[in-house]
């Protein structure tokens, strides 16, 4: 048996980094540390905060633009305009953030953003990069990239954003609210997803309930344990929901299937590597396609006297490999709306949801 390879040791700067910045609280107009900062109460900041190292603060961060090079750790909540993050960002309440979230950030990165590499050179000879951030820090940060983590975002409460830019995973306790996801290095899950634009996911999107997005949604896997809606629906693998899926565009699993409690429809294409199973209709106005040694099922939670009207396959051309259900010629995204809409019948997350809803209403 071999023997691995020892792997060469790090070698960390000479000069020792700085010692950590604490205080009880902290109320500032400004404030930067090319260190690391630990802040025992509230964070309230005015204009910007920036810090080089890692930022631990046991309390709520309010602040109009925060730069973090290392990981940023809140016990409360986040109220910022903006949030730019180097390695990983845990919240233990909410996060509101006004514009964009982003998080795997490079010190050269933030440089540019800052400006700080349009100063002039300091007379002792410094680098821009010692304004930002000190070279015992910097190091220590390149050092922790290989142990994974990097770019995540993890809170125990919502996130509600404009725009999101993660280039690690992000999980949450409870709902995500975005206009739009840029970007997702690794896997989503959260209680909920609302996205107003576009949702891109290199990895899996899961959710506790519905996924609702308005642009397209293209994912390596879809699962929801509500009902997924978007304005087009990709992903490589499988996409599965407990209720039903929508799309006015194409629904495509390139490399996997296609899967529904309820129904899927689409006023595009329906193509799926696999199979496509439903337990009631299954609609794609342009075509339906599956897999040539797989197939297409539909009423798969119904009786047969039931297909024509509830458990029925509806294409331009009558698709081939149907396993169950009834063909039935002309039917459109909207007619399978319609019989939502007079469904009275509730999966029993969507009952504990209404009555979320109706008691916030009061």
């Amino acid at each position: 048996m071999t023997k691995r390879a020892a792997k060469p040791a790090v070698i960390l700067p000479a000069i020792p980094a700085p010692e950590p910045f604490q205080a009880k609280t902290l109320k500032r107009k400004q404030f930067s540390s090319t260190g690391d900062v630990h802040i025992q109460g509230d964070v309230t900041i005015t204009t910007q905060l920036i810090v080089g190292g890692d930022l631990l603060i046991d309390g709520d961060l309010i602040a109009e633009e925060v730069f973090c090079l290392g990981k940023l750790t809140v016990t409360g909540d986040v109220q910022v305009q903006s949030l730019y993050i180097g390695h990983t960002l845990d919240v233990g309440g909410n996060i509101d953030v006004e514009f964009l979230v982003k998080t795997g950030c490079s010190a050269e990165w933030m440089l540019r953003v800052l400006e700080i590499d349009q100063r002039k050179p300091a007379k002792d000879g410094s680098s821009f990069m010692d304004a930002l951030v000190h070279p015992a820090i910097l190091a220590r940060h390149e050092h922790n990239d290989v142990f994974g983590g990097f770019g995540d975002i993890q809170g125990l409460g919502y996130l509600s954003c404009a725009d999101l830019d993660c280039h690690g995973n992000l999980q949450l306790d409870d709902d995500l609210e975005a206009s739009e996801v840029q970007f997702i290095g690794g896997h989503l899950a959260a209680s909920a997803i609302h996205v107003a634009g576009d949702c891109n996911c290199q990895g899996e999107v899961f959710s506790e309930t519905n996924i609702d997005v308005e642009g397209s949604l293209f994912a390596g896997e879809i699962i929801s344990q509500g009902n997924v809606s978007a304005g087009a629906i990709g992903s490589q693998g499988d996409i599965s929901a407990w209720g039903s899926i929508r799309a006015k565009g194409e629904i495509s699993s390139l490399f996997g299937e296609i899967h529904a409690g309820r129904w899927i429809a689409t006023a595009a294409n329906l193509y799926a590597a696999k199979y496509i199973k439903a337990g009631e209709s299954v609609v794609g106005e342009k075509g339906i396609s599956c897999g040539k040694d797989y197939g297409i099922f539909a009423g798969s939670t119904l009786p047969r006297s039931e297909w024509a009207t509830n458990g029925l396959i509806s294409a331009a051309i009558k698709p081939r490999l149907i396993l169950s259900g009834e063909f039935v010629a002309d039917k459109k995204l909207r007619h399978i709306d319609a019989l939502e809409k007079k469904r009275n019948k509730e999966l029993d997350w969507e009952i504990a949801r209404r009555v979320k809803r109706e008691m916030l209403a009061e």
